[in-house]
């Protein structure tokens, strides 16, 4: 049985895709331990895609091993693993219905406080002070417009309602503007100070991710720096 995921190792792993010439990914090795924020930063075309794959459990490595408490990934039931998964990506999936509903969609026995919670964490205010309705407005058609920001906030918010043991952010921030992206930046920096999971970013900037205790250069599948 797997538990709460505490760690996770990545052993000399190889990963490349049927009609690929060469590897996506390349002898990558690293440890995520409880309580740290990790980072992945690389051009595009780097493996970074492909990494979270392997992280979430779609993808299995063709060499090495992935390992979750130390135990392989070939030897887990992966929707262990990811019940236990929360993730921000480039592009939100937000639904025509109530914030409440978007929200709940991950945990419908939610109460109001974690709802509330959550929001709050995401920094929601511009957006909360918008909705008449409280938690029961409707976004999209019918409803409040919602902007690319709100949009991601939204999203982190429903990342952080299942109480994940690891969020990840892949390229949270890439599709925004740079002012927007500075200030869910900030967000995700305060989310990650809290010490109660395993963060896992992935960047195309440096900037966006200064804050993490380790970051990883990713070029052409390996680890360069």
């Amino acid at each position: 049985v797997l538990g709460d995921v505490n760690s996770i190792e990545f052993e000399n792993v190889s990963f490349q895709h049927k009609s690929a010439t060469k590897p996506a990914l390349n002898q990558i090795s690293f440890k995520l331990n409880f309580g740290q924020t990790i980072a992945f930063v690389g051009p595009s075309g780097s493996g970074k895609s492909t990494l979270v794959k392997l992280l979430v459990g779609l993808y299995l490595p063709v060499d090495g091993d992935v390992k979750f408490n130390s135990i392989s990934v070939r030897n887990i039931n992966r929707n262990d693993i990811r019940v236990q998964l929360g993730l921000v990506s480039q592009e939100s999936q937000l639904f025509s219905g109530t914030i409440r509903e978007n929200l709940q969609f991950v945990k419908p026995e939610a109460t109001e406080a974690e709802l509330i919670k959550v929001l709050k964490q995401a920094a929601t205010d511009s957006l909360m002070s918008r909705a008449e309705k409280g938690l029961d407005t409707s976004i999209g058609e019918g409803g409040i417009k919602v902007s690319g920001g709100e949009k991601q906030r939204l999203s982190i918010a429903r990342a952080l309602l299942r109480n994940p043991n690891l969020l990840i952010f892949d390229e949270a921030t890439s599709a925004l503007d740079s002012i927007t992206e500075k200030e869910i930046t900030s967000t995700l920096k305060e989310i990650s100070q809290e010490k109660n999971r395993i963060n896992v970013m992935i960047a195309h900037r440096l900037s966006t991710i200064m804050h993490a205790d380790c970051i990883y250069v990713l070029d052409h599948g390996r680890v360069v720096e």
